[in-house]
């Protein structure tokens, strides 16, 4: 099973798409197109499963208004949410980021996983660092990217 461990805000909700949105006066949450194509590109080479580590995970269990803009979001670059298979567990309730790769690691511990990457704007995931990809809050997933992770995950 190969995995991607994908955070949203700043990975597919990109900072230059909040500016936009909030320009064009938007109700919902509409990720980066751009952002959103390349994750799907990344899906169609790898055959990749979705772990969600964001803090919007939280929201899965309700299945409220955020899991629901996630699930759209999706559906509406014609990515199949059905692979989402899984959220990373909740270490602790404030959702440090500094934590993400102690939540990752405790996923890990009870898959038997192949081969993975993690998308995450943050600066460091420890241990787990062979594997991370970091993307940058304004661009989010890029092409650049897309070449990472299917090299890794190939």
């Amino acid at each position: 099973m190969k995995i991607i461990f994908l955070d949203i805000d700043g990975v597919l909700n990109t900072d230059r798409q909040i500016r936009i949105n909030n320009l064009n006066q938007i109700d919902c949450i509409k990720f980066d197109q751009e952002a959103m194509e390349n994750l799907k590109k990344i899906i169609e080479k790898t055959q990749a499963g979705i772990v969600i580590t964001s803090t919007w995970r939280i929201h899965q269990s309700k299945s409220d208004y955020l899991w629901r803009e996630l699930i759209r979001n999706f559906q509406d670059c014609d990515i199949d949410s059905g692979l989402i298979i899984d959220i990373t567990p909740i270490i602790d309730l404030k959702m440090k980021p500094e934590i993400r790769e102690l939540e990752i690691s405790k996923w890990l511990s009870t898959k038997d996983v192949e081969k993975f990457v993690i998308l995450d704007d943050q600066w460091n995931m420890g241990k787990l660092n062979d594997h991370f990809i970091r993307c940058l809050p304004f661009n989010g997933i890029t092409n650049k990217i897309v070449e990472e992770v299917i090299k890794k995950l190939s």
